[in-house]
């Protein structure tokens, strides 16, 4: 079968290679520049030497079930473990260690290469956005069920099609076909799923003498956490760090000019490190509106049944709201498929 997957984050690539792995002819189409969704790197400093994780800075193991893709990307050396230290500064701006109690992993190079080696398996055309879905219809005279419509004017024609793009996105692509086949169940519940925002601002400082410790959480109103990015890139790496905001403090200012966002940031940032960290030499922010899942379904995925034209969701806010969830989602529509287009 010639199969669409939309979005190219740790789901789609997941879903992706299972089914091509099988035999199946997989396409993924993908919006942005890259591959992995939130496991997202910039490069940024002097001549862009800086390697920075402006959103998720790590994959956190909650259950045997990742096991297999932790086995893969650690034997391939793309992730290696975490190991800290890692700190606490409370409201009073008391710090103190804290030891995990799940294994955490980071990717020297950058965690975007988590999508990299998953994506070298299929075919993944970037920078190419989906605007609707077509079902061609019972009477068709060819043997394709679906239309891909891109904002180009061309077109492109597979027999099935999964949307692994956050819900609102999907529920947008998804509600291009409303009227020509049963997808009103599927809209309804993913209508209902919320986002966290979330600020990131990426920050550098040259040669300045960077901290020992690896990543800080906070009670503050504004920071959440605090990534020391110059503890995963080893010898020779400038000090620099990825400051992850609160929920609230995004939404609140999500509309609100960028530089007045760096600015209370890094203002709040001084007050936790030092007023050295208010003048970097070089920052970068970035919003995440779909940041974190409010309220993710309880299910693995989610399909269209009963009808000859098979499309359905796939993502982190399947079942959880982590790139655990997110594999595990894509792992399991792929399975299921495989086995269903097998019968």
């Amino acid at each position: 079968m010639k199969i669409a997957v939309i979005g190219a984050g740790v789901a789609g690539l997941t879903a992706g290679r299972v089914l091509a792995e099988s035999g199946h002819e997989v396409v993924i189409f993908e919006k942005s520049r890259g591959y992995g969704g939130r496991l997202a790197t910039r490069y940024a400093g002097k001549d862009n030497n800086s390697k920075v994780d402006h959103g998720l800075p790590y994959i956190e193991v909650s259950s045997a079930d990742i096991e297999p893709l932790i086995s893969d990307l650690t034997s391939s050396g793309v992730l290696v473990p975490w190991k800290g230290p890692f700190v606490h500064c409370n409201a009073n701006g008391e710090i103190s260690n804290v030891k995990p109690n799940k294994k955490r992993y980071i990717a020297p190079e950058g965690m975007n290469q988590v999508g990299k080696k998953l994506a070298r398996m299929v075919d993944v055309r970037t920078e190419t956005k989906v605007s609707g879905v077509t079902h061609i219809g019972e009477d068709r005279t060819k043997k394709r069920s679906w239309m891909l419509n891109f904002p180009t004017g061309l077109t492109e024609n597979f027999d099935a099609v999964i949307i692994a793009a956050p819900s609102k996105q999907a529920y947008a692509i998804l509600n291009t076909t409303i009227d020509e086949v049963q997808t009103l169940k599927l809209l309804r519940e993913v209508d209902d799923v919320e986002y966290y925002p979330s600020f990131s601002l990426m920050v550098g400082y040259g040669e300045t003498e960077f901290p020992d410790w690896a990543m800080m959480t906070c009670e503050n109103e504004v920071i959440e956490s605090i990534t020391n990015e110059a503890s995963k890139r080893g010898e020779g790496a400038e000090c620099s760090f990825v400051v992850h905001t609160t929920a609230e403090f995004a939404e609140k200012y999500k509309d609100s000019d960028a530089e007045e966002v760096e600015e209370i940031i890094l203002d709040e940032l001084a007050g936790i490190l030092g007023g050295w960290s208010a003048l970097p030499e070089w920052k970068q922010l970035h919003f995440w509106r779909y940041s974190k899942a409010v309220n993710p379904l309880p299910y693995p995925f989610m399909e269209v049944v009963g009808n000859d034209a098979p499309i359905a969701l796939a993502g982190s806010y399947m079942n959880g709201d982590s790139v655990e969830s997110a594999y595990l989602s894509g792992l399991a529509i792929g399975k299921f498929w495989n086995h269903k287009f097998s019968e």
